[in-house]
């Protein structure tokens, strides 16, 4: 017959032992669910729609005409004075959106604002919710198109990969993605980013800039596309 069991006591160092290895128990399983559902909300749009980190940020894009002249250096906005391809017939492009979805720049009676955004550009981080916030607040003119041309892709570099980017600022205007070798960018004559050419209803260029823009100078230029 075994003599009286010593009960623990919680107080002693083994039972503080214990108990302290219940409780790291307890906060890493914590911190690992906190983990996963940081990472999981991470992976969701706006609306709680998952993001698929495997979509190809380059397709394909067709380029159907004459490239417009390099952007001018050191200009922030063109005109006739400082741009030869002021009036200029922009060429054509057809790519595909992360959906795969065709979207086609072309001719088509209104006025378009080709945005060209390279999603490690900090300027552009910062243009891109200006413009959403533009838009949202209905003051994008009747009869003008917004477009981005996701471009100069590097999946080494930050912010990457640009779908995500783009889901995260509520980005809703249609997206091409650029060819792997810069084909539209290049085609539109590769200005500093962001980079965008302004054009009217018959894809004549009314005007480029190149660099970050204030909301006033963005609205400008769609007023004139207006116009």
């Amino acid at each position: 017959m075994t003599g009286p069991q010593k009960i623990q006591d919680p107080t002693d160092s083994s039972g503080r032992g214990f108990l302290l290895v219940i409780i790291a128990i307890f906060v890493i399983g914590a911190g690992a669910v906190a983990f996963v559902a940081t990472n999981r909300s991470s992976d969701l749009d706006a609306s709680g729609i998952p993001r698929d980190r495997d979509i190809p940020s380059v397709a394909p894009v067709t380029v159907d005409g004459t490239a417009l002249e390099p952007m001018p250096q050191g200009v922030l906005v063109t005109d006739a004075s400082t741009d030869n391809s002021i009036g200029a017939v922009a060429p054509s492009i057809t790519g595909t959106d992360y959906s795969d979805e065709t979207v086609s720049i072309t001719p088509d009676g209104r006025g378009k604002v080709v945005m060209f955004l390279a999603h490690w550009c900090p300027h552009c981080q910062r243009e891109v919710p200006a413009v959403v916030d533009l838009i949202e607040a209905g003051n994008l003119p009747e009869g003008v198109d917004v477009y981005a041309v996701s471009t100069a892709v590097d999946d080494g570099a930050g912010n990457y990969p640009p779908n995500i980017w783009l889901a995260r600022e509520v980005w809703t205007a249609p997206v091409i993605r650029d060819s792997a070798a810069n084909d539209a960018l290049l085609a539109y004559g590769a200005g500093g980013f962001p980079y965008v050419v302004y054009l009217d209803g018959d894809n004549r260029v009314i005007a480029r800039s190149a660099g970050e823009l204030s909301e006033g100078q963005i609205l400008e230029l769609w007023n004139r596309l207006a116009a």
